[in-house]
């Protein structure tokens, strides 16, 4: 692809402010070019900072995709508006960012990839949480000779939420809402889902789980947990949850583990810190690393590796087909749920 990429915006909320434009301004493979966003505040301080003119400012997105000059989208929008947009930007031919899900069911997820194959469009789903510093470099070490393969994983995101932060923003109104794509376990949830199957070194293929609304007058779930069995035997549990406490009495909110014969290796805070377990010593030790603010959420280095390979023609480093797994194992969660059974993925 041509360097620099002409990047559409379609939707220019706190995400894109705060965590995608550091790096997208930074970037020699791409230029910002053109905005849509139906909220004039968001278009104002995005231009600002962008230094795209009004004139290339849009309501409408698809107002965009038919007179803007772009070479490709990122989308960063609620969740129920993904696969719409995502749909309607393939078949202008662009290259598509999504923020994540990719959709909100399985049957619209099969239809983003239809449309991606059809229109023949490169497609990829940010999953920023494996691009961390503790994530990343927990990565490395399993995937060297060091460690042996992981038996036993669990990963947890504990967000101690009260009735009040639904209705703080925007942005909380929409993640309680179905309507919008909501849920705890889509949400927040969906980060540890890919990362502790990442870590585990296995695909997973059965799902068992409990996914519930327990704390909030929602009607979106609060609270998941799920028991996984990967495609070598290994298992892995994983707890999420808007009502549950965590991080009292020296237990953590938020972790991503996994143990093997070996050493055992646990990711705090998703990639803040990176801890090991020494089965010669007994004890954990922290592995420092070189966190910064601009680095500590790993939206920088997705977004520098995906621009990297679109630039040489390289297939991105988060594919369609594997943000169609993340949301195949959230779908066969729900589905256990209702069944009270264990799903084999195959099944879906």
């Amino acid at each position: 692809m041509q360097t620099p990429i002409r990047l559409g915006l379609i939707g220019c909320g706190g995400i894109v402010q705060l965590q995608h434009l550091p790096t997208l301004c930074e970037l020699d493979t791409v230029r910002i070019v053109a905005l849509a966003d139906p909220d004039d505040d968001n278009l104002a301080k995005v231009g600002a900072t962008t230094g795209v003119p009004p004139a290339q400012c849009y309501a409408d997105y698809r107002d965009m995709l038919e007179q803007a000059a772009i070479d490709a989208v990122l989308i960063a929008t609620p969740h129920h508006l993904h696969a719409e947009q995502v749909t309607t930007a393939a078949e202008a031919g662009c290259t598509v960012i999504s923020e994540k899900p990719m959709a909100t069911s399985l049957e619209e997820a099969s239809a983003v990839l239809d449309a991606v194959a059809r229109h023949d469009v490169v497609y990829t789903v940010v999953h920023n949480a494996v691009f961390t510093p503790g994530t990343l470099h927990a990565i490395a070490l399993l995937q060297g000779d060091e460690l042996p393969e992981p038996q036993v994983g669990r990963a947890k995101s504990i967000f101690p939420m009260t009735e009040a932060h639904h209705r703080a923003s925007p942005a909380r109104v929409w993640r309680a809402s179905k309507a919008a794509g909501g849920g705890c376990i889509g949400d927040t949830g969906y980060h540890e889902i890919y990362s502790l199957e990442t870590l585990m070194c296995s695909p997973v293929r059965y799902v068992e789980a409990r996914v519930q609304t327990r704390f909030f007058d929602i009607d979106v779930d609060d609270v998941a947990l799920l028991l996984l069995e990967h495609e070598n035997g290994a298992i892995s549990t994983i707890s999420t949850s808007w009502g549950m406490v965590g991080g009292g009495a020296g237990e953590l909110g938020g972790l991503c583990e996994v143990h093997t014969r070996g050493d055992c290796l646990r990711v705090v805070g998703r990639g803040r810190a990176l801890h090991r377990f020494s089965r010669e010593t007994g004890a954990w030790s922290e592995i420092p690393l070189d966190v910064t603010d601009r680095n500590v959420t790993g939206h920088a280095d997705y977004l520098t590796a995906t621009f990297a390979a679109l630039a040489a023609g390289e297939p991105p480093p988060i594919t369609g087909a594997r943000a169609y797994h993340n949301l195949s194992i959230i779908e066969a969660a729900r589905r256990a749920t209702q069944a009270r059974r264990a799903i084999d993925l195959t099944e879906l």
